[in-house]
């Protein structure tokens, strides 16, 4: 059995590691209702952007438009993905499930014949453990600020679009952790390339009484072509900002449970350190009295 002096080494240990995690979680708390502000006016204007393009194709019949991120290759040979990952760890299980949706999907992809890989990857977690397992990637941005509408998004998009036009790549997947709760979050691949149009919200009537009831200026089409760039980047910021926030929340629950289970084990450990201590001092009455006896 530990000594008196051990297990009173012990108790401090962990309570100072109980101020720690106690820290933690009020600061990840903190930050989570600040990541989870943004997530929410993001939606909202992603939501205003993918309204606005369907309103286009519903009062123009489609009008022929088209957008060289909307075509289709013919043949499926080379698939990308951009990673959306955490900046730092002691967060539970947030990196480790994230890794694990990315390898599954990457299987899923290549068993229909493809050849699909990393590309890009936000966040320096994934990047980390893709260069301790040796998976390879094209790019990665690690050094990150705490607000993700500061990361580089529209460079790493502008990058992308350029090898779907090139060939590169034929179809571009984003996979991070969509954020629903604190204690909701779940990690997710969302096709970006080939924008897809049919996956639009639909129009409510209100919205639009028929062909021609709003004007675009300064033309359909024009208006058209500035969205389709602007979806991609709205989706991409939208992962980030998910993300952002799953990674908030799954600290903040982390840390309250590490300070739930450090109660319990200074609860366990005091109990351990006065029953010894009572053992102690009643093995030295016994001895005391004993002594007093003899003589």
């Amino acid at each position: 059995m530990a000594g008196l002096k051990e297990i009173d080494r012990r108790r401090k240990s962990v309570r100072n590691t109980k101020k720690i995690t106690y820290a933690m979680k009020l600061v990840s708390a903190a930050k989570l209702r600040k990541a989870q502000e943004a997530v929410t006016r993001s939606r909202q204007y992603t939501d205003a952007i993918n309204g606005l393009l369907a309103q286009i194709l519903q009062e123009t019949g489609d009008g022929g438009f088209s957008h060289p991120l909307m075509q289709a290759h013919n043949e499926v040979k080379t698939i990308g993905f951009l990673v959306v990952g955490g900046g730092r760890g002691l967060c539970g299980g947030y990196n480790t499930n994230l890794n694990k949706k990315v390898d599954a999907f990457i299987k899923e992809k290549t068993a229909s014949g493809a050849t699909a890989s990393i590309s890009y990857i936000l966040g320096k977690k994934p990047a980390e453990h893709y260069r301790r397992v040796k998976r390879e990637y094209v790019k990665s941005y690690e050094k990150l600020g705490e607000d993700a509408n500061t990361w580089p998004v529209d460079e790493v998009c502008q990058e992308l679009e350029q090898q779907f036009l090139d060939g590169k790549i034929d179809e571009l997947y984003v996979i991070y952790t969509k954020f629903k709760s604190a204690l909701s979050m779940t990690p997710t691949a969302d096709k970006l390339l080939p924008m897809d149009p049919s996956s639009l919200p639909a129009v409510s009537s209100t919205g639009a009484q028929g062909s021609g009831t709003t004007i675009f200026e300064p033309s359909a089409g024009e208006v058209f072509s500035a969205l389709i760039p602007r979806i991609m980047r709205s989706k991409v910021r939208q992962a980030a900002l998910d993300a952002k926030a799953s990674e908030q929340g799954s600290r903040m629950t982390a840390m309250e449970n590490a300070t739930k289970n450090a109660t319990e084990i200074i609860y366990t450990l005091d109990l351990k350190y006065n029953k010894l201590r009572q053992s102690r001092i009643t093995a030295e009455l016994l001895d005391i009295i004993g002594g007093a006896e003899a003589l």
